[in-house]
């Protein structure tokens, strides 16, 4: 059992076993990036503020762009792990669930680039992980406050991250009761991002019609589907059977966890309904989006591979996971 015994370790091999995964999976991206067309796969982005400051340039460049782009994801992969670690989500330490991560979101060479949305799923991904923590504190904490701050903050990448704020209020009410004051606090967090970006431009630039456009512009809906190789559909139509399989085994054993555990998931799945509304109808098939989705799917299928006890069957299905990434990696 070589994939189970290394995913399913916290130690130095299963991060090692990590690193080599996401290098794997960038490898085709890097000597796309090296030849004389790099350029043509990268995306001019025109987009919020912070984003066009600090990633605007790097457009350009498709060997730094993949490295910075294998930076951020490395990031996330730490956040998720140290989520799992703190609220004990899975039965024992392991990586598996940044393995999990790493096989659904970033499988598309359309994904393994930088973006709005993946700079942003760092700012979501910290937001909720306060409000994993609001259990515990009385009503009207700052908590989230400071969770609507992070997410109005990614929006400074990534104005669309303001549709998830519904799922803040839900999530939030899922934890412990709500009180009206915290309802109110990501709407003041936006109101100042607001104030702060009409000040920008109406003041300082003397320009609020840039204002008007970059908000319209940034909030549209933009794209369509895609029709991809037959590998796409293979792989993450196993996917989703897996995730679909591991929901249903993960409800015949929701009362066996301790209820803020149990809160958590439920905030998860949650987490996996908005984030599929969102690619569909906000991101608009938009593959950089899949992070979103990848997230609470990380946790869903870590969960069923940490607890149910039939390894060799586990083993081969990871065996199966590979094989169809391998075969997306040479045919999409």
């Amino acid at each position: 059992m070589i994939l189970l015994r290394l995913f399913k370790n916290s130690r130095t091999a299963g991060g090692a076993g990590l690193i080599i995964l996401s290098l794997v999976i960038f490898i085709k991206s890097f000597i796309l990036s090296s030849g004389a067309g790099g350029v043509d796969g990268m995306v001019a982005y025109s987009d919020m503020p912070f984003y066009n400051l600090i990633f605007g340039a790097i457009h350009t460049t498709p060997i730094f762009n993949r490295i910075i782009t294998l930076f951020l994801v490395w990031i996330l992969c730490y956040m998720l792990i140290r989520i799992s670690f703190r609220y004990v989500l899975l039965e024992f330490k392991s990586f598996m669930s940044a393995t999990f991560f790493l096989l659904f979101s970033m499988a598309l060479p359309e994904t393994q680039h930088v973006s709005p949305a993946l700079v942003g799923s760092i700012f979501y991904l910290f937001c909720f992980a306060i409000l994993f923590d609001v259990h515990d504190k009385r009503p009207d904490t700052f908590s989230v406050f400071i969770a609507g701050i992070v997410l109005a903050l990614g929006s400074m990448f990534y104005l669309k991250l303001i549709w998830f704020v519904p799922l803040i209020w839900i999530s939030l009410a899922t934890m412990r009761a709500v009180t009206w004051r915290e309802i109110l606090y990501p709407v003041v967090a936006y109101i100042l991002l607001g104030l702060f970006l009409f000040t920008w431009y109406w003041a300082v630039l003397d320009d609020g019609t840039r204002f008007t456009s970059l908000i319209v512009e940034n909030l549209s809906f933009e794209g369509s589907f895609e029709s991809r190789h037959l590998s796409v559909y293979l792989y993450y139509g196993f996917s989703i059977l897996l995730v679909i399989l591991a929901s249903i085994y993960k409800i015949v054993r929701f009362r066996s966890r301790k209820n803020v555990i149990q809160n958590i998931f439920l905030v998860m799945f949650y987490m996996f309904v908005g984030g599929g509304l969102f690619f569909l109808f906000i991101a608009k098939f938009n593959l950089a989006s899949l992070v979103y989705i990848g997230f609470p799917v990380s946790f869903i299928l870590s969960n069923y591979f940490h607890r149910k006890k039939n390894h060799w069957m586990h083993e081969l299905v990871l065996w199966v996971i590979v094989g169809l990434l391998v075969f997306v990696q040479l045919m999409a």
